[in-house]
């Protein structure tokens, strides 16, 4: 597998994130995640694009077909944008309670990464991209948002999993580094497989470096921005720390899976 026959892959990481929601929407807290249309399996295709669901500025959009399907309301857009492109997010709410959310279902939009939409704008270079750079360029430019966030079309549906731990595309729990994300439509689901990339970790001062690893994990989940055979993503847990190994993980290397060889 991989893009040269070899195994040799792209590999990139995401997380759980943690967030302050809201169970109602306030003069803060006002940007939603929305559970799943009781008729989304009746929607026309292709499906609506996702300006015209939540609007150009992140909040409902003219056709109000998601009107009373909100979740909980977040207070910054990116964030809520970001809880749809890593599928699940747990969410310290204002009454003092926790709330956690998963993947429930998605639009057939395809996905456009908003970080090499920046690239291609010449914001900075492909070697430059990662999410802190992502995220920076945003806090110092938020009016870009109403731009950029709409060319992802595609848009994720959500539901509350009661403290559950986030779940992969075949519905069990996924683990910080051995479970990893694929394009289903190749790659075998739930396949044990082995990769040797480099991961971030923190050292004794705190500042993450790259180490080499060799392991086997279980390809347990997928994505809509993974997509070919030479693309994987790791799951790198959960929180701030998880956040900041996911934002910095672009790497090469190798993926190799596990295959029964047919007796003679």
């Amino acid at each position: 597998m991989g893009n040269d026959q070899r195994g040799k892959v792209d590999f990139t990481g995401y997380y759980e994130a943690t967030y302050t929601a809201s169970r109602r929407p306030t003069a803060v807290y006002r940007y939603p995640l929305y559970r799943t249309p009781a008729d989304f399996q009746q929607w026309p295709k292709p499906h609506p694009a996702r300006s015209q669901l939540e609007g150009n500025d992140g909040l409902q959009g003219s056709q109000g077909r998601l009107k009373g399907l909100e979740l909980v309301w977040l207070r910054d857009r990116l964030q809520a944008f970001l809880v749809q492109v890593q599928g699940s997010a747990r969410l310290q709410i204002t009454d003092g309670t926790e709330m956690t959310v998963g993947f429930a279902g998605k639009t057939d939009r395809s996905y456009t990464s908003l970080g090499k939409s920046l690239v291609k704008d010449g914001k900075f270079t492909l070697k430059e991209l990662s999410l802190p750079l992502v995220m920076d360029y945003f806090q110092k430019n938020p009016q870009d948002l109403d731009h950029y966030i709409p060319l992802n079309q595609s848009f994720v549906f959500f539901r509350e999993t009661f403290g559950a731990p986030p779940t992969g595309s075949l519905g069990v729990p996924v683990t910080g580094e051995r479970s990893i994300a694929t394009d289903k439509s190749i790659m075998p689901p739930g396949a044990l497989a082995l990769i040797h990339t480099q991961l971030p970790y923190y050292n004794n001062t705190q500042q993450l470096e790259f180490r080499e690893v060799s392991r086997f994990v279980l390809d347990q989940d997928t994505g809509s921005a993974i997509k070919g055979p030479g693309r994987v993503d790791i799951f790198m847990g959960t929180g701030s720390k998880a956040k900041a190994r996911a934002g910095v993980m672009t790497q090469s290397g190798q993926l190799y899976y596990l295959l029964l060889k047919n007796a003679p």
